[in-house]
């Protein structure tokens, strides 16, 4: 064999290892041109993300201050309203107040007094307000707050015997709870011996 089919068979042999190279080369850079692409589509579908969050964070901080003014607007126009209703009431009270100076009939002049105050009781419920029954209720702690007991043995235990302040409610809510005085019956003498004798050991 020449020299020359040598050199060709050889150079042959070494060909395809060339074009390996050289293709895997080509393919490395498609697939890093392929990572590229994605990585842009990627970034940009990040941003619009970003955007679309941002807008609706605006939209949600502009929808809490419109609902912090409708509240405030509402408030004011139940406040106005009220005080309309109170308006003639406190007419009767200075009226009152100036016939007082030169009232001789005194009992005229309490139930002059007493219809101002059912008037302002009636306004009141227009609100919703309503006094809690308290005297010859069960005592139920969520409405009366106990400020006395009394040993009343003709009494049902726990009964309200006497309203110290009154309490209201406003629709299902305890506004102020009634101030109570509440019965109590005395202890079988045999519980009081029981106590006693638990305290000295």
């Amino acid at each position: 064999m020449t020299k020359a089919h040598e050199q060709s068979d050889s150079e042959a042999e070494e060909a395809p290892e060339e074009r390996t190279e050289a293709e895997e080369k080509r393919v490395s850079n498609e697939e890093l041109e392929r990572l590229e692409r994605d990585l842009e589509q990627k970034t940009a579908q990040a941003e619009e993300y970003l955007n679309r969050l941002k807008y609706l964070q605006a939209d949600f901080e502009n929808y809490k201050k419109m609902v912090a003014r409708e509240r405030e607007r509402y408030e004011k126009c139940a406040t106005e309203a009220l005080i309309k209703r109170l308006l003639p009431i406190l007419d009767h009270l200075e009226a009152a107040f100036t016939s007082a100076q030169s009232c001789k009939d005194l009992v005229s002049f309490v139930k002059g007094i007493e219809l101002i105050y059912l008037d302002l009781l009636e306004a009141l419920g227009q609100e919703g307000l309503k006094p809690i029954k308290a005297v010859g209720e069960k005592y139920d702690p969520y409405k009366h707050e106990v400020v006395m007991t009394v040993l009343d043995e003709d009494a049902p235990e726990d009964m309200v015997l006497e309203e110290l302040e009154r309490g209201y409610m406003l629709g299902t809510h305890v506004l102020r709870s009634a101030k109570v005085a509440l019965s109590k019956h005395a202890k079988p003498a045999s519980e009081n011996d029981a106590s006693t004798a638990a305290e000295e050991t």
